[in-house]
Parts: structure tokens; C-alpha cells; sequence
């Protein structure tokens, strides 16, 4: 092979080379260019995607937010409806204290009760609770006596033998110690707690603010306890779009 074949071959050699890297640095060019806009359509779709879900899920906690306040303030409504006057321990801005018997247990005595027993013949006494409180009432006076056991079908045990004596068909009844407080945390959080003979429970949570105020039959600020007439609970949360405010009317 002589010097001019050998020059002529690796020209040749070149120019194919340089039409091969020319055509493979286009197509790499344009596969560079289609992968950054794929990914900048992706991302700004996902973006979007993220954006949509927080968004919804904002949408979900309001919602469910608004269900526990609605919830929690019909829970409050009814058992505060079953407050008396009377019955009101203790009506302060952070706390609404008071005797009820929110479970609607009553029967009555089917047989006399004397001074010294402590098992009572009643109607049903079915679903009492062991440490609950009981309210004995005949046509004088009542008695408040603790159930040393749970009740059965036709007779309740007391912890203490009465003191007084009643009639058959005087009233027995259930009385619950009912307290809804306020708990602000470490945050400032404000929740709503619910306690029933000293079990507490989160009524509802999350809130900005909450007060009660009481008030009397002239609608004026009561000044104690046994003057009130109606209980309105205030709340501010930041998942509402206004206050909301519930106004009830204690029983006579």
C-alpha cells in the first residue's frame, strides 16, 4: 500500500467518523434537551401534586375539625341541659361542675327500706355500676349512697346502710359528677375536657380559645352557683370561619 492509498484511506476514515460523532452529539443533544424538559414538566407536576394534596388535606383535617366541634358541642348541649341550679358545683370561665344523671338510670323501691340496711329491693337495678353514686328519694327527704357492687335485677348494695326510712316505690337515681374544663398545652392550645366520675377525656381538641359565662333569670351575670339559668360556651378555633357559640337553658 503505497503513501497517497494510506492518506486517501484516512481521510476517508475521518470524514465517516465525524459524520458518525455528528450524528450521534445531535441525537444525544436532542435526548439531553426532551430528559431536562421531561423533568421540569415533571416537576412542576408534582409540584402541582403536592400542592393539590396539602390542600386537600388542609380541606380534611377542617372537616373532620368541624365534625368533633359539632359533636363534642351536642355531647356538651344534652348533658348540660340535665344540670339544675342546685346541682352546680363549680361555674367558673375555665370550668362547668356539676351533678347529673346523664346515663338515665332510675327505678324505684319495691318493698320498705328501714334505718341500717344497705341491700335495697328496687324495680331493675340491671347496668349500675359498681362506685357509682345513688340518690334515695321519698315524699320528706333523699340520701346519697354509693354502690358497694354492681346492681342486679331486683336489688342494689350500698357501701353505707341508710340513715332514714322510705316507703316502697320512693325514688332510686343515678348521680354522675360531670366536669368539662379547659386544658391549654405547652403550645397554647386550648382543649375542651370532658370528666365523668373521674374519668377524663378529650372533648375536643385544637382550639384558639373557649370560655364559659352564666347567667340569670334577668340576663344578668350570675354571682353564684345556685343563681344560674343558663350556661353559653364560647369557642374560637382557627378552623372555623367564626365563632361558634352554644346557649343553654338549665332545667327548673
Amino acid at each position: 500500500m503505497n503513501q497517497g492509498n494510506v492518506t486517501r484511506s484516512d481521510q476517508q476514515h475521518r470524514r465517516s467518523s465525524s459524520l458518525v460523532f455528528d450524528k450521534r452529539g445531535v441525537c444525544l443533544t436532542e435526548l439531553m434537551v426532551s430528559l431536562t424538559a421531561g423533568a421540569i414538566v415533571l416537576a412542576a407536576a408534582l409540584n402541582a401534586l403536592n400542592v393539590a394534596q396539602a390542600h386537600v388535606g388542609k380541606q380534611h383535617n377542617d372537616l373532620r375539625h368541624q365534625q368533633d366541634l359539632r359533636l363534642g358541642l351536642e355531647v356538651f348541649e344534652q348533658e348540660a341541659r340535665l344540670a339544675v341550679a342546685d346541682s352546680i358545683l363549680s361555674a367558673t370561665p375555665d370550668e362547668f361542675q356539676f351533678h347529673a344523671n346523664i346515663s338515665a338510670h332510675r327505678t324505684v323501691t319495691t318493698g320498705a327500706v328501714v334505718p341500717g340496711q344497705s341491700v335495697i329491693a328496687v324495680q331493675d337495678g340491671s347496668g349500675w355500676s359498681e362506685g357509682k353514686t345513688v340518690i334515695i328519694c321519698g315524699h320528706q327527704a333523699c340520701e346519697a349512697h354509693r354502690l358497694s357492687r354492681s346492681g342486679q335485677h331486683y336489688q342494689l348494695t350500698l357501701t353505707e346502710p341508710v340513715a332514714l326510712s322510705f316507703l316502697a316505690g320512693a325514688s332510686v337515681e343515678m348521680s354522675n359528677r360531670v366536669d368539662y374544663y379547659t386544658k391549654r398545652d405547652e403550645t397554647g392550645t386550648v382543649k375542651l375536657m370532658r370528666m365523668v366520675d373521674g374519668g377524663a377525656n378529650v372533648l375536643i381538641g385544637d382550639l384558639d380559645n373557649l370560655h364559659f359565662s352564666y347567667w340569670d333569670e334577668h340576663g344578668q351575670v350570675a354571682q353564684q352557683p345556685s343563681l344560674v339559668k343558663r350556661v353559653v360556651l364560647e369557642i374560637e378555633s382557627n378552623h372555623s370561619l367564626h365563632r361558634m357559640m352554644r346557649e343553654i337553658s338549665l332545667r327548673s
